[in-house]
């Protein structure tokens, strides 16, 4: 690509929520990720009771989820920018309320788990708000934070040059509204340097063959949703666009996922 990445000014997410096809968009995400995530939560010790806290709760398939498992003794609050799908899963076990994290700190000391995925990494604010995540977990409480990696998201057989050349203008797009493409890797070290113990790891990349009637959503609904700005900067041509969503389509083709990097810390007591 003749472009370089130079980050603008940080502005923030860089997806529209508003977008015609967003919430198909998430639920690809979601289907691929709310398993592993759920796993983690096991292990962590999710249990009835547990009062929990998912920052940047999107479609709310991990807020129905954690609602069944901590029961009526329990509870849910989920917390988003826009709250559009979570507001009908509003009732005894859940809360929604709509917050912008980059602006207001969470309640402090509040909840047995606190959760986001895929949040932090598009936010410039990122550290401060991982701090005020870490602060609203109760003493001995666990911190579950998951974001990608894209190191593993160019790998793809057999190889394609239009997967490379899209792939890497979204990342170009990103790049410009102050989102980290390896800030993933990073959540172990700054979980330890956040203070919190027992800090554990779970990084999968999920491999994803080509379906001739579905697709691949996870790739093609991104690049649908930024076709307009990658456009506009040369970085792809409609031509290319159409190649893409044909590679995806043609029955045989693997790509790699970006590396899901999981880290779960637990407050001390």
């Amino acid at each position: 690509m003749s472009a370089t990445i130079e980050p603008t000014a940080p502005s923030g997410y860089a997806l529209d929520p508003s977008w015609h096809a967003e919430r198909e968009r998430l639920s690809s995400i979601t289907g691929l990720y709310d398993p592993g995530t759920l796993a983690m939560c096991e292990r962590l010790g999710l249990t009835e009771g547990w009062h929990c806290l998912d920052v940047g709760a999107g479609t709310g398939s991990l807020v129905e989820v954690l609602a069944e498992r901590v029961g009526d003794g329990g509870c849910v609050l989920a917390v988003d920018v826009d709250t559009r799908f979570l507001e009908p899963l509003a009732g005894p076990r859940v809360s929604v309320r709509r917050w912008d994290v980059t602006a207001d700190p969470l309640p402090r000391d509040g909840f047995d788990l606190v959760h986001a995925r895929l949040l932090l990494e598009h936010l410039p604010q990122r550290d401060a708000v991982l701090q005020s995540m870490a602060g609203a977990v109760r003493p001995g409480g666990w911190l579950l934070v998951e974001d990608f990696d894209w190191s593993t998201a160019f790998m793809v057989d057999p190889p394609s040059e239009v997967h490379a050349r899209v792939a890497e203008a979204c990342m170009w797009t990103f790049a410009r509204h102050g989102y980290d493409a390896e800030y993933g890797r990073t959540l172990p070290r700054l979980f330890e340097q956040a203070g919190l113990v027992d800090v554990v790891t779970r990084a999968e990349s999920i491999v994803v063959q080509a379906d001739r009637e579905r697709g691949v959503p996870q790739w093609e609904l991104l690049a649908d949703q930024l076709a307009p700005a990658m456009i506009e900067h040369g970085l792809v041509t409609a031509d290319e666009l159409d190649a893409f969503h044909a590679l995806w389509h043609d029955g045989q083709s693997r790509c790699f996922a970006p590396l899901m990097v999981s880290v779960a810390g637990r407050r001390p007591v």
